[in-house]
């Protein structure tokens, strides 16, 4: 087996292969569909529970694919951003920076607390509270107190308790509240990680299997070459290919919905190989859009060449006869 290094996708020029690679992809993605069909109408029909499941399943990975596509991923990762009040030191490993979430899980906490005057919490139910347990209302009042001043030492206050909160903040202050989300973007992205990973098993399937077909054709193309220019590209590359299932889901669903409502996780299935077609072609072409280096003649260049003599003279030889 080759091992996976950049040393480029193809040497064809990029139409031929591109024909070749399409037609190689339509076999194999023909064999997918119908190993595919075989087998969960072989399944449906050995066991009458797998029917429901598989039409569950089919059913959440279209809403995944309708619901959790890039442009709503980009949305969901800048609502965060834009809802969110940020400090500048981490409260926490699930949403670190992130002041409103950690006043969230305080009220969740301490839902006794109603408000804090001065720094002191306002308990409307403390005289019933300490009667029952004077003990247990006096510790929890000392953790509510001593998260409530943690979570307001890393607060950038003098951005977000102005005096006039009705008139629109000046230049000075909206440039301050938005190096403040420098801080949440680690926090934005653990949110946006945590939407894919909550839509469940069809949710991690579809983008695992984008990620996986775009990250061997991006190592393996010269294009770009660093290594930190292919990471970036990668969520690109994979937010492409997701549009690409997408639309073959689309297609299918509206040519055969009328047979059969399950026909997204065998579509899926099927576009595999032109997928990772569709992952390699633009990288092959801009492999094929660099002029390549010649090679090297043998000729050492960089050392003075001898001096051309006059016709009817001769000239001695560098360094003496």
């Amino acid at each position: 087996m080759r091992s996976l290094r950049s040393i480029g996708i193809s040497e064809e020029k990029f139409q031929p292969w591109l024909r070749r690679e399409i037609l190689q992809a339509l076999k194999w993605g023909a064999g997918l569909l119908l190993g595919g069909l075989a087998l969960a109408g072989g399944l449906t029909a050995v066991s009458p529970s797998f029917a429901g499941t598989w039409t569950t399943f089919n059913y959440q990975l279209s809403s995944v694919a309708l619901d959790q596509h890039p442009v709503a991923l980009v949305r969901t990762f800048a609502a965060r951003l834009r809802e969110s009040e940020y400090g500048w030191a981490p409260l926490g490993l699930g949403a670190p920076f992130n002041i409103t979430e950690a006043r969230q899980r305080l009220k969740s906490d301490f839902p006794e607390v109603a408000s804090v005057v001065d720094g002191v919490p306002q308990v409307p139910r403390a005289l019933s509270l300490k009667r029952a347990n004077p003990a247990r209302y006096e510790q929890r009042l000392a953790e509510y107190v001593a998260r409530h001043q943690r979570i307001e030492s890393v607060r950038f206050t003098s951005l977000y308790d102005r005096d006039d909160l009705f008139s629109p903040p000046n230049a000075n202050v909206k440039l301050g509240l938005f190096a403040t989300k420098v801080f949440g973007l680690l926090d934005a992205l653990l949110y946006t990680l945590s939407t894919i990973v909550g839509g469940g098993l069809p949710g991690v399937l579809l983008f695992g299997t984008v990620l996986s077909l775009s990250a061997p054709a991006l190592w393996r193309s010269r294009r770009p070459a660093r290594i930190w220019l292919k990471l970036l590209a990668w969520p690109t590359l994979a937010s492409a290919l997701i549009w690409g299932a997408i639309f073959f889901m689309a297609v299918a669903s509206a040519m055969l919905g009328g047979f059969t409502p399950n026909t997204s996780a065998v579509t899926l299935l099927a576009t595999l190989p032109l997928l990772f077609t569709l992952a390699k072609a633009p990288l092959h072409l801009a492999e094929t859009l660099v002029t390549p280096a010649k090679k090297w003649d043998g000729i050492d260049r960089r050392k003075p060449r001898p001096p051309e003599a006059p016709p009817g003279m001769t000239t001695p030889p560098i360094g003496g006869a």
